[in-house]
């Protein structure tokens, strides 16, 4: 397993989680029960979750977002990190790809640029053809690492597209 191509992938689903975030200045949140604690800075959104933004897509069944001051504006509150659980599925879209990804959790931390991807990780690259399935799944995109584990008798399996029809096309056309 190349563990470069790995890597490239991750950052690449950071990077673009990152710049489409800074495009919209809303998430819109459908689900079946609300519950907010001001105190404690906390909105929990239950049933038949759906987030999205801008083309982005989240579904869960649990929804947990800890919210903090807004460094720019104290008056307004901003995610710090987000909990999602219960058959969670994503989708982003970006101007040259769509990535998917599953997980039995998956965290997400805005702030410190780091994703989360707990018990039956997925995580496809749609346009290349890349694919991770794993039992955790860490990126870190201030440093550029990332870490997948195998869970016990669940070993590492990476799928990567080595020729796509239209390389081969052009090639045997020469």
């Amino acid at each position: 397993m190349n563990k470069r191509v790995i890597i490239n992938l991750c950052v690449l689903f950071i990077l673009h989680m990152t710049t489409v975030y800074a495009k919209e200045d809303y998430l819109n949140i459908d689900a079946s029960y609300f519950e907010a604690d001001q105190q404690k800075n906390i909105l929990h959104f239950k049933g038949d979750v759906k987030m999205t933004k801008n083309k982005d897509l989240l579904m869960c069944q649990d929804l947990l977002i800890n919210t903090e001051k807004s460094p720019t504006d104290p008056s307004k509150q901003i995610p710090k990190d987000y909990k999602a659980t219960g058959d969670v599925s994503f989708n982003i879209v970006t101007e040259d790809n769509i990535l998917k990804g599953k997980g039995d959790i998956v965290y997400y931390y805005p702030n410190e640029k780091k994703y989360i991807i707990i018990g039956n990780g997925y995580l496809e690259n749609v346009k290349e053809g890349k694919k991770i399935i794993a039992e955790k799944i860490y990126i870190d995109e201030l440093t550029g690492n990332t870490k997948i584990d195998g869970g016990k008798d669940k070993p590492i399996k990476f799928r990567l597209r080595l020729n796509n029809s239209e390389d081969t096309n052009s090639s045997t056309n020469n």
